[in-house]
């Protein structure tokens, strides 16, 4: 999302078009915010061009030119994870455009990168085709892949609604016996409640919120 609002602003900021040079972004986690820091330069040797903070009401800042235009160690090897993420995703691919967020594993040293199925089309759900990554603290090598999803699966948004209230969206998961962080990040993100069957149990997913609904494990 803070990726999103500071692209908007950038291209507000320079007539509709991205400044010339651009070559990706990468997010910073600020106090009360996100720093959006926009990379221009070569991919392997990136340069802080423009940023963008975001607080923590999802406003954009104004779009500052950066005076110093070298990154540090972990902007390089942030930039460098998502690129090398991109390169391995394989031959399912879901969506014409991929979302990647990048963050610290919390469990290593490296990086874990979600490339995440995108879509302009306001009413489609991209239920199926996104990918997690375990990359190397440098990122320069991918440790694990996993794929989130069996296969491509774009779902209506529609078909949430019933008589004029949301119900939610219904999706069987194969890969894992549980819901996943795509499930409660497609939740949050279309703001309705999403329903997983994983083996012999079912799931709902209410933003951030998972909960066991089969019907055997009612109260």
């Amino acid at each position: 999302m803070a990726a999103a609002r500071a692209t908007d602003a950038l291209l507000a900021a320079s007539g509709g078009q991205p400044p010339q040079g651009l070559i990706g972004w990468i997010v910073i986690p600020e106090v009360d915010g996100q720093r959006v820091r926009f990379l221009s330069g070569e991919i392997s040797a990136p340069q802080a061009f423009k940023d963008v903070v975001i607080d923590s009401q999802l406003k954009a800042g104004p779009v500052i030119d950066v005076a110093e235009p070298a990154l540090s160690a972990d902007e390089i090897a942030q930039f460098a994870a998502r690129n090398t993420a991109a390169q391995a995703i394989g031959p399912l691919r879901c969506a014409a455009r991929y979302n990647a967020v990048m963050l610290k594993d919390p469990e290593g040293s490296g990086w874990l990168v979600w490339l995440l199925a995108s879509t302009t089309q306001a009413n489609v759900v991209p239920m199926g085709g996104h990918y997690r990554f375990h990359i190397s603290a440098d990122g320069q090598t991918v440790e694990k892949r996993e794929q989130l999803s069996g296969g491509c699966l774009d779902m209506d948004r529609s078909q949430a609604q019933r008589g004029g209230q949301t119900v939610g969206l219904v999706t069987n998961i194969v890969v894992a016996p549980q819901p996943l962080e795509v499930h409660v990040y497609l939740s949050l993100l279309n703001r309705l409640p999403i329903y997983a069957m994983a083996g012999d149990k079912i799931w709902e997913v209410q933003g951030a919120r998972i909960r066991e609904v089969t019907p055997s494990a009612r109260r």
